[in-house]
């Protein structure tokens, strides 16, 4: 895989709800926050959109979306001057997977999903709170395309439904981002300026194909095409860090994924990284995380508010008509 698909492989998406809202006109709703990743796309209709911790108002046309990357409780209006009503205090009936409030002036479409944050946070942080994705955009026929399709999925339940569904969030998400990494809005710096620039992103590729080899400086910088001086000053200033700081790091979030999700012997995993010995990689590990790996992984069992549930996909189903939005 490319680097991007990598970190987003890390993002693990694990359970999915996805809804609509059908409502009339002369309302203002405020939803709660969720802890993952929240897609909205506007069918029909012209809504406003606002984070609750911003002023700022964003005025939403047929086939504009928004991407939440984190929790961020949010408003959405068809007058910006009304006064919103906590969902939880606004009635409404499930019809064909829709929430009905009443009206047909607007329909949004919704789906959210869980990702875990633990792998895949130091990637999160990049990212916006909100990202827009405008009607005229190349990504918003095909963002939309998909919410329509994750949403007959859900709404008909037929086989391979669960599956079908959770492809088609991780492509909503991957194809938002993309959208997104390639917006002037992302900028050129930190992570985003490596998966930008070709040379840096040959090097990233080789380290993420064989993350289990001790690259050396002078053999990253030969894949870039550059010189070993030239090569660490540009990956420094593209990344954050060092080349071979950022090769243990990946090295680390691959092995805490496999602690948590797997019971792959830490002697076996550590040879797998590219260790000599258990202790050398517990060390390591013990100094990006603070804890050792055993510690690592059975925290994370032990606490429920770290894991997913086994049957996460299938709660996911059963769950669409808890809410909206």
């Amino acid at each position: 895989m490319d680097p991007l698909s990598d970190v987003l492989h890390l993002l693990d998406a694990r359970s999915y709800v996805t809804i609509g809202q059908r409502a009339g006109a002369n309302w203002s709703i405020r939803y709660d926050g969720f802890a993952g990743m929240k897609f909205l796309a506007l069918r029909k209709g012209a809504l406003w959109f606002r984070l609750e911790t911003e002023n700022t108002w964003h005025k939403l046309a047929p086939g504009d979306g928004v991407i939440l990357t984190r929790f961020a409780p949010f408003l959405l209006a068809t007058d910006p001057t009304l006064t919103s009503v906590p969902l939880p205090d606004v009635d409404y009936v499930i019809v064909d997977g829709i929430a009905d409030l009443g009206g047909d002036d607007s329909i949004i479409l919704s789906g959210k999903m869980e990702v875990d944050q633990i792998a895949s946070g130091w990637f999160l942080d990049v990212l916006p709170d909100v990202i827009f994705i405008d009607h005229g955009s190349d990504s918003s026929s095909v963002l939309n395309w998909l919410m329509d399709s994750l949403h007959k999925e859900i709404q008909h339940q037929r086989p391979g439904g669960v599956l079908a569904g959770n492809h088609l969030m991780q492509l909503i998400m991957i194809e938002g981002i993309r959208c997104w990494l390639t917006s002037e809005e992302a900028g050129s710096s930190g992570w985003i300026a490596a998966l930008k620039d070709t040379r840096i992103l040959r090097a990233l590729g080789a380290i993420h194909s064989d993350p289990s080899r001790n690259w050396q400086l002078s053999e990253l910088a030969a894949i870039a095409g550059m010189s070993r001086t030239g090569f660490a000053r540009l990956f420094i200033k593209s990344t954050g860090t060092t080349a071979i700081h950022y090769l243990t790091q990946w090295k680390m979030r691959m092995a805490s994924r496999s602690l948590r999700l797997s019971n792959e012997p830490i002697k076996h995993l550590a040879y797998s990284l590219g260790y000599a010995s258990e202790s050398t990689f517990s060390t390591v590990f013990k100094r990006l995380y603070g804890v050792s790996p055993t510690a690592h992984r059975l925290s994370y069992r032990q606490d429920p508010s770290t894991q997913f549930e086994a049957d996460s996909l299938s709660r996911g189903l059963r769950n669409i008509h808890s809410g909206f939005c």
